[in-house]
């Protein structure tokens, strides 16, 4: 065989190597291609996420955003964000042709009254200091009708008449034009009496403003509760008792599974907090007594102290 012969008989494997050798090139560009690919992925997803980390966003919600008018609803904004950088402003407007709020502090809770039956668009929109905007809205019903009782926000709280200490007949409807403090407590409860000096210091600010405090007692002696109040100096909470002790009715009927449990009831009747009372803020409290009222809703029945 000659070399020509043994070149050409070589060629086919030659060719056979190169054709390899540029295959694992290829390989090997592909692979590059799909990491740069990946990469460039990632790095969208990363800064798609910082920008909307940093973003402007509005987020309004209101609650209750339905029921019978007048319609008591408390707009919160706290989910949203001006993004980074110094606070911007914001726009709250509430749909029904009154006044719109503008603030800077997000973290509000906003009261609103919608009187007349109709439905509302309440807008928010949300101004970064770079300009950058953002707009939220909801839909608010004014109904005709009767708001539902129960003891959750928004809803007309459940009416009863029991005894107070000093022998008098305490009735909560009786006391609308009033806000009414509901404070579940027990002289027994340690919680409870670490959260008492609270509440007291709200009925000695704002008992001239229109303010009562029912301290309903769960012990399960009337005494323990009246001297404990008495020996504290909480004299000017008006202290509910009757049998039971933690099963007591009205505990029962506002469905309280722990204590101490605050419930603020408005001046219409309306539920408008119901959680722990170190939860319980002054500027909350002076929103409500500062709302107006109807004039055919605004019969006050005063109940003074009863820690007797």
């Amino acid at each position: 065989m000659d070399i020509a012969s043994c070149g050409a008989m070589m060629t086919p494997a030659l060719a056979g190597q190169e054709s390899c050798g540029d295959c694992e090139r290829g390989k090997m560009r592909h692979k590059l291609f799909l990491a740069g690919m990946i990469c460039g992925l990632l790095g969208a997803v990363l800064v798609v996420g910082c920008t909307r980390f940093g973003g402007v966003e509005a987020v309004l919600v209101a609650f209750p955003s339905d029921g019978a008018a007048p319609l008591r609803v408390e707009f919160r904004m706290d989910r949203s964000t001006y993004g980074s950088g110094d606070p911007g402003t914001f726009v709250l407007d509430f749909g029904d042709g009154t006044s719109s709020l503008e603030s800077d502090d997000l973290a509000m809770v906003i009261p609103h009254v919608y009187e007349p039956v109709g439905t509302y668009l309440a807008r928010l929109t949300v101004v970064a200091n770079d300009g950058r905007t953002d707009e939220s809205t909801v839909t608010i019903a004014a109904t005709t009708g009767e708001v539902p009782e129960g003891s959750t926000v928004g809803r007309r709280a459940y009416d009863f008449t029991a005894p107070a200490t000093d022998g008098r007949q305490i009735t909560l409807s009786e006391l609308r034009g009033s806000v009414v403090l509901i404070e579940f407590w027990g002289s027994w409860c340690r919680p409870c009496k670490a959260s008492m000096p609270h509440i007291n210091a709200f009925w000695e600010a704002y008992h001239d403003q229109g303010l009562v405090v029912l301290a309903v007692s769960t012990d399960v002696r009337k005494e323990d509760a009246v001297a404990y109040l008495s020996a504290n100096g909480y004299t000017g909470l008006t202290c509910i008792w009757e049998p039971g002790g933690k099963a007591t009715r009205i505990k029962l009927m506002y469905q309280v599974d722990w204590i101490p449990r605050s419930i603020v009831v408005d001046k219409l009747g309306i539920v408008r907090y119901n959680g722990h009372p170190m939860d319980l803020t002054a500027s909350f409290l002076e929103a409500l007594l500062a709302e107006q009222v109807l004039p055919s809703s605004s019969v006050t029945t005063e109940a003074r102290g009863s820690a007797h």
